[in-house]
């Protein structure tokens, strides 16, 4: 026995919905959808995240000088000199955690709003 046209035509436009809602699309032969366009666009090239290292170097410097600020110059700077001592990966951590400059301001100005 055979189906009738309208189920036919029902079940093609249930597996067109189906397509669609996976994200598929149909295109007429000969026609410039989007494909064409998808294929000639220019890639985009990822660029480096200068944004997301400047904030990661920033948070450094605050948790630096909230530590420096904490304990004080002098506890910090026997702690640096401990790791100095240590091994490679705490000789590079002693030369990360050192006293510069900007930790010392960011420390003094913790040091007054806080203390």
């Amino acid at each position: 026995m055979r189906r009738s046209i309208n189920a036919d035509f029902e079940d093609r436009l249930a597996r067109i919905d189906r397509i669609h809602a996976a994200g598929g699309a149909f295109e007429a032969s000969g026609a410039l959808g989007r494909a064409y366009f998808d294929s000639h666009r220019p890639k985009e090239r990822r660029r480096f995240p200068w944004r997301a290292v400047a904030m990661l170097l920033l948070g450094m410097l605050l948790f630096k000088g909230a530590i420096l600020a904490q304990v004080g110059p002098e506890t910090y700077a026997r702690r640096v000199e401990v790791l100095r001592q240590g091994s490679a990966l705490e000789q590079a951590g002693a030369w990360v955690l050192q006293a510069d400059a900007p930790t010392r301001f960011i420390a003094n100005q913790l040091r007054a709003l806080l203390f």
